[in-house]
């Protein structure tokens, strides 16, 4: 029997390697002249992170992702990165950049590159300049008074537009982490600023902001979950910790609805979820008229409006309850969690909301995977509780126990609104933006079918 090969789909860069002294880069020489090097890396994954490893274990150079050229047919992806002090590679040669031609460079890619190499690229990004590192470092051991290990042992995970995500370790072995966001992430240090001061403990610290870079140094004495554990009993007892945690969270975060909208938080309250209910599932009914697959059905026009009629009955249900609102994480998945000393943290605050607190226990809820259905509802009936005895002293337990029935209703809505600013710009003629919405429409309507909901509803 044949033995059938599997060829992983991978994404293909040119890599322009620079020497920060010379401006020279690092090219492969053949007959007809000098080439750029490239590598492949898996699709989906943070190209920074993947392009900083694939340096280093091809041509074992350590490199700092400066930026990513314009694309161009010729060269439709394509990496900057400054070397840092690393070993000669004997098959790579430094040589002017005017040596590299086209088609291995396109003139556009050679103008923004050419800005990079003199220090007059965009000021929107300090990150593409040579030597920022360098300026970072500084930064760094200014602020902590501890000096950094070695430059090689710097992480990198995210660069280009603006952002940067980079880990760095010291020589007593404490690990930082500097973040910096553009556009349309701008807001995220402000929103995070604004949470570490008032949630403590359940951010990683926050030590130094730089506002020139939009950029924010925080502790890592946190560890991230790369990965949510396949064990039931283990990922139950780590949802269950983030769990409490959200809860102790939202509590200290109650009340102070005005600090965080200041701050860059997104509203979602009732009201404002009530007020554009009639926007969200219009743009359902449209999304849902222009599917073109097969594969399910669409749901009908009088379906959605039904499950619109259902949301706004959960909306004002919820408000009578009189939970009262607080900080939502929009973007609980398991990179998002960290594990602080003896309880969950939550960082990547970009899509941070302020609105009904169950919001944000359903979407851990929905992070409970493991063993069968009846495993996994016994389970979440314990997270719920143990949400319940968190809130114990500052809300009525029944009024919780019967919220329990309106979020997942409610959160789905949630998730459809985001930030509420799509409904007006082109983002919603998006052809994977309508998808999604189709998707989340048919979550709501299973959801509108639970019996606990209907026999709600009913009374």
């Amino acid at each position: 029997m044949p033995v059938q090969k599997t060829i992983a789909e991978t994404t293909q860069y040119r890599l322009i390697l620079v020497l920060p002294e010379s401006h020279k880069v690092l090219a492969i020489g053949d007959p007809s002249g000098y080439r750029l090097p490239s590598v492949s890396i898996p699709p989906w994954t943070r190209p920074a992170a993947q392009l900083q490893k694939a340096i280093l274990a091809i041509w074992r150079l350590h490199a700092i992702i400066l930026d990513f050229l314009a694309p161009s047919e010729e060269c439709p992806l394509c990496a900057v990165a400054e070397i840092l002090p690393s070993a000669k590679v004997l098959e790579l040669k430094p040589v002017p950049l005017e040596r590299i031609q086209a088609p291995q460079i396109s003139g556009q890619q050679h103008a923004q590159l050419t800005a990079m190499l003199s220090g007059c690229s965009n000021i929107s990004n300090p990150f593409s300049r040579i030597g920022w590192i360098n300026e970072a470092i500084t930064w760094l051991e200014s602020e902590t008074g501890k000096t950094l290990s070695s430059k090689s042992a710097i992480e990198q995970f995210n660069a280009g537009d603006s952002f940067a995500l980079v880990k760095f370790h010291m020589k007593d072995d404490r690990d930082y982490w500097l973040k910096a966001t553009g556009e349309p992430n701008a807001h995220e240090p402000s929103i995070t600023k604004c949470l570490s001061e008032l949630g403590g403990d359940y951010l990683p610290e926050m030590i130094s902001f730089r506002p020139e870079w939009n950029a924010w140094l925080m502790s890592g004495e946190a560890w991230r979950v790369d990965e949510m554990p396949h064990d039931p009993f283990q990922l139950h007892t780590l949802i269950r910790d983030a769990v409490e945690s959200m809860a102790r969270l939202q509590m200290k975060t109650q009340g102070r609805g005005r600090d965080l909208l200041d701050a860059g938080a997104f509203d979602q309250s009732l009201d404002v979820l009530q007020h554009r209910s009639t926007e969200l599932f219009d743009y359902l009914e449209e999304a849902m008229s222009l599917q073109t697959s097969t594969k399910v059905s669409r749901l009908e026009k009088k379906r959605i409006r039904e499950i619109h009629t259902i949301f706004d009955e959960v909306c004002q249900r919820m408000e009578d309850l009189g939970i009262g609102e607080s900080i939502v994480h929009g973007d609980l998945n398991c990179g998002n969690i960290v594990i602080g000393v003896g309880h969950c943290q939550f960082i990547d605050w970009s899509e941070a909301y302020f609105g009904n607190p169950l919001i944000s226990l359903q979407h851990l809820l929905l992070l409970n995977t493991a063993g069968s259905a009846d495993l996994r509802d016994l389970s979440n009936q314990i997270l719920k509780e143990r949400y319940l005895e968190a809130w114990m002293d500052r809300c009525d337990p029944d009024a919780l126990r019967e919220g329990f029935v309106y979020m997942p209703m409610l959160a789905i809505g949630s998730a459809l609104y985001g930030r509420g600013d799509w409904l007006g710009s082109p983002r919603r003629s998006d052809s994977r933006h309508q998808s999604y919405a189709r998707s989340l429409a048919r979550h709501m309507d299973r959801a509108a079918q639970e019996t606990q909901l209907t026999e709600a509803l009913c009374r």
